[in-house]
This record gives structure tokens, C-alpha cells and sequence, in this order.
């Protein structure tokens, strides 16, 4: 991995970095199992993905000691919550973004760490690999992207608030992600940390069936913005997330 420059290091020092044998044999065929006899989910993921749960929550199975795993890895996170996609080829996925708009729930959202966690070996071309963006005008554009997105969320919870001319990339600008995008090989089991401001698409399946189980982290002491919550509630982006955080931290806000 090339080193990074100051800029990308203060975000944290485990952004965009890779994590061989991240769960064991035994837990990735009991995770499997468990997110293959749940139901598709009823989300905007699932029109380009051929399964797609948005919060199964499966990381609270004590059986699979996720918990664990990541306090023993990263002590000052904690698990918020989690979403399973299966791709096929004729699955389109997702082109460059960031998290923004569906988990986007703190006063800091580029705080969040993802865990992407392959079920299915991804090592080369034509398997699903992920690729991720940790160049330091690509995080600064993300961030004007999240701005945008605030924005929005305000005018949803406050419809006063002037309209704003929406988020849009250049077409060099998206020449200049897909130039300097990193794209790890991972077997099954390991897992790609990276920071929610940092810029990522999914590659094509060429065949097959690529699985993936991400995992979204907070720190400890992550602080939740009520128009944040209340934006997305509105739109209907993760509720079962979004209406547990309205009652922990602004229990009027949650009915």
C-alpha cells in the first residue's frame, strides 16, 4: 500500500487498510448460513443487487463473537450496524460514492469506519473486488459531498432552508477516481477497513456470486446529530438504526 500523506493519516491510522484471516472457517460458514436464510430485504438496494439486507444485525449472535473481534481490533469502536450484499453479472452495484447519504448519522460522519468482509474469495479481476480512493483531493471532494448531503437533510427536516444546487462530479473528476482507486485482493475471511469519507465502488462479477458482509463502526464516544436522524428517518434510510439512536439520545424525536 503506498504511504499516505499527512492529510489522510490525522483521519485515523486504520483507514484503507487490510486485515488478513479477519474471521475464522467457522464463523464465515455461520455467518453465511444465517444471512442466506434471511429474506431479501425491502430496500433500494436490492434493485442492483441480487440479495441485499440492509440491518440483519447478526452481529449481535454471540455465536459469532463479531463483537468481540473488533474490540479486540479496535478498542475505541464499536459496532453500529451491519448490511449483507450478494452480486451476480447481472448485477450493476454501486459506481464511485460515499456513505454519506444512508449512514450519515453523526455530528462527524467521516468518523465511521467500514468493515467489508468478503464471503467469497475476491483476488482478482471479475470477482467483486472493492475499490477504494485514498487520495487527499478525493477525501476533500467527498467532504464537500457530505456538506451537500447535510444540506439536503436540513431541507427535509426544515423545508425553509433555500434549496442548494445538487452534488454532481465531472467526468475528469471521476477519471481521476478510477486512475488512483485501490483495488486489494482478499480471500475470504479478511476484511478492507476504510473511512466513510473515502470514495469506493464494487467491481464487476464476471460469474458467479460474490457475498460481502460489511460492518459499520462508530467511536465510543461518537456524538449523533438529531437533523442527521431525523433527515433520514424522513427519507426512510436504516430505521431500525435511526429509531434506536432517536430514543437513546433524543427520546421526543422518536414517536
Amino acid at each position: 500500500m503506498t504511504v499516505r500523506p499527512d492529510f489522510l493519516k490525522n483521519i485515523s491510522p486504520y483507514h484503507g487498510e487490510v486485515v488478513r484471516n479477519f474471521i475464522s472457517k467457522e464463523i464465515q460458514q455461520k455467518l453465511a448460513h444465517k444471512l442466506d436464510i434471511m429474506p431479501n430485504g425491502q430496500t433500494w438496494y436490492s434493485d442492483i443487487y441480487k440479495k441485499a439486507i440492509y440491518g440483519p444485525m447478526v452481529f449481535r449472535d454471540e455465536e459469532l463473537e463479531l463483537v468481540e473481534t473488533i474490540e479486540e481490533l479496535l478498542p475505541n469502536y464499536r459496532i453500529l450496524a451491519d448490511l449483507y450484499l450478494e452480486k451476480t453479472p447481472d448485477d450493476q452495484g454501486f459506481p464511485f460514492h460515499t456513505d454519506f447519504d444512508s449512514i450519515g448519522f453523526m455530528e462527524r460522519p467521516e468518523d465511521m469506519l467500514t468493515v467489508w468482509i468478503p464471503l467469497t474469495p475476491v483476488k482478482e479481476a471479475g470477482t467483486g473486488q472493492l475499490s477504494i480512493v485514498m487520495e487527499e483531493g478525493a477525501v476533500r471532494l467527498s467532504l464537500i459531498r457530505e456538506a451537500n448531503q447535510l444540506h439536503s437533510l436540513v431541507r427535509i427536516v426544515n423545508p425553509s432552508v433555500p434549496a442548494h444546487p445538487p452534488f454532481q462530479m465531472t467526468e475528469h473528476e471521476f477519471d481521476y477516481l478510477e486512475r488512483t482507486k485501490y483495488t486489494p485482493s482478499l480471500d475470504a475471511g479478511d476484511a478492507l477497513l476504510f473511512c466513510n469519507a473515502f470514495f469506493h465502488k464494487s467491481e464487476d462479477v464476471q460469474e458467479g456470486n460474490r457475498a460481502a458482509y460489511i460492518l459499520r463502526l462508530v467511536p465510543k464516544d461518537a456524538k449523533f446529530s438529531r437533523t442527521r436522524l431525523l433527515g433520514l428517518k424522513q427519507l426512510g434510510q436504516n430505521l431500525a438504526v435511526v429509531n434506536e439512536l432517536l430514543e437513546q439520545h433524543y427520546p421526543t424525536e422518536s414517536n
